[in-house]
């Protein structure tokens, strides 16, 4: 009896490597977006604290109106360049969930290709053992009577 053999076992562990690299690939794209928005998180913390800090003031002097709108402008500056960023990033991250589940797909075509195969084997497998053990009980009773 032959042990089994899939004749495309080196495919199914190449496309078990494609869909690790793409869940990799996915996984690296969250934990940028999760940056992104700490990063947007941290910039309206500092506005907000820029305008407490400017209410908090005993006396509030022109200069520090006139500092503050500066430091506005760069602001909104930095939230619309951290919204577009987190917007592509957005993008990439649905382009890659639909490259990941392609290559989940893919795996698992073959995946269950070589169960199929596995199961086809076994049976053939079982069924020579049972025509050898069937054979040899003929072969027995044979010899039990010459």
């Amino acid at each position: 009896m032959k042990a089994f053999k899939f004749p495309l076992e080196k495919v199914l562990g190449w496309r078990h490597l494609q869909m690790r690299a793409e869940e990799e690939k996915l996984a690296l794209l969250q934990r940028y977006l999760e940056n992104l928005n700490q990063r947007s998180s941290a910039l309206a913390a500092a506005e907000m604290n820029s305008r407490f800090g400017l209410l908090k003031m005993a006396s509030l002097q022109g200069s520090d109106l006139h500092a503050l709108a500066p430091f506005q402008a760069r602001v909104k500056r930095e939230r619309d360049a951290l919204s577009a960023e987190t917007t592509q990033c957005e993008k990439r991250i649905v382009m890659q969930r639909v490259r990941l589940l392609k290559a989940r797909k893919d795996f698992r075509v073959l995946e269950k290709l070589r169960e199929r195969r596995l199961e086809a084997w076994r049976y053939e497998s079982n069924r020579e053992l049972e025509n050898a053990a069937a054979e040899a009980h003929i072969a027995k009773l044979l010899r039990g009577e010459s």
